[in-house]
């Protein structure tokens, strides 16, 4: 930016400025995916020992997407319509109309997202697990119109049903089913109670009697 700025004038530096960082943000972002595909190509359920050479290589691989990609641009973008075609350059599955306000995704192509589903803050969907020295890794799904809330955990495994409802700070454990139109709350998650039928209306009084 200083060989610009010595060369054009003013206003020239300040218009491209924000211009050249957004296409070196966007480069990183893709020289990452593609040493995804080129170091671990798709994502698959498996089962491997905690000193493989696999378990070696896709820890390298977060390494560096949390490291690279999510700051210079992918954090930024989360919320926006802009998050999903970035991350389905990593393999992400990500339907229409999803709000996408995370980038706590590890094993890209065991995420399933379907159409019009609402994933909140901070939310995580934990493909893998590490369980007595051997990583374990399986599909997260998230069905249409179902959503996740702020801080929410989802391990592999599991499913939200079509309109399915995760509530804040709540987990589901690996391999549940969370039933269709269903709101579930709490660390592990269960069927929230809590949640009242709106009082029956009151009848119309006609001539002054009900």
């Amino acid at each position: 930016m200083s060989f610009l700025a010595a060369r054009t004038q003013a206003w020239v530096t300040i218009v491209a400025t924000p211009l050249i960082a957004l296409g070196f943000s966007v480069i990183t972002v893709v020289v990452v995916a593609a040493m995804k595909w080129a170091l671990l190509g798709r994502y698959r359920p498996r089962v491997e020992a905690l000193w493989s050479g696999f378990v070696r290589r896709t820890e390298f691989m977060t390494g560096i997407y949390e490291a690279t990609a999510v700051p210079v641009l992918l954090q930024t973008l989360t919320g926006t319509p802009m998050l999903a075609p970035m991350m389905r350059l990593f393999g992400v599955h990500v339907g229409r109309r999803v709000l996408l306000d995370t980038t706590y995704l590890t094993e890209f192509d065991l995420v399933r997202i379907a159409d019009d589903v609402a994933v909140g803050a901070h939310v995580s969907l934990q493909t893998h697990l590490f369980e007595d020295r051997v990583m374990k890794m399986g599909l997260v799904r998230l069905d249409e119109g179902s959503s996740v809330g702020a801080r929410g955990i989802v391990l592999y495994g599991a499913t939200l049903a079509a309109y399915a409802d995760l509530a804040p700070l709540s987990l589901v454990m690996k391999g549940e089913f969370i039933p269709p139109g269903t709101r579930w709350i709490g660390i592990p998650s269960r069927p929230d109670t809590t949640i009242v039928a709106p009082p029956a209306s009151e009848p119309v009084s006609v001539g002054g009697r009900r």
